[in-house]
């Protein structure tokens, strides 16, 4: 019974010695390929830095020329409001002058009608 069991043992550190080189094997692949990944993905965004500076610069260009031309057009909208503020005022002002001029022109007629009535 010492043969089987020293022949167990020997066949398991042997199985055990060949699974160790196995693993060793394949965490040496996966460090060298995280490696791999890792030197990619540092290019990779270095050149998203590097493309995306002068997008930023162009984009912001972009949003300042919006920025004016709404200003501009708010600019504008405000003069062509106060421009019909003027306009509609002046018919306003006009109706109510006639009204006081035709209010008057009643009373004018009420008194001289009664003055001849009389």
């Amino acid at each position: 019974m010492d043969s089987t069991v020293q022949i167990g043992l020997v066949v398991l550190i042997y199985v055990t010695a060949i699974l160790l080189i196995l693993i060793a094997v394949f965490l040496i692949k996966l460090i060298y390929t995280s490696t791999i990944l890792a030197k990619n993905l540092s290019k990779t965004s270095e050149m998203i830095n590097q493309e995306l500076e002068p997008t930023l610069v162009e984009l912001k260009e972009t949003l300042g020329s919006i920025n004016s031309i709404v200003k501009n057009a708010d600019d504008g909208m405000e003069k062509v409001k106060g421009a019909m503020d003027k306009v509609l005022c002046v018919p306003f002002m006009i109706g109510q002058k006639m009204r006081g001029l035709f209010s008057g022109l009643k009373e004018g007629l009420s008194l001289g009608i009664k003055l001849f009535r009389k």
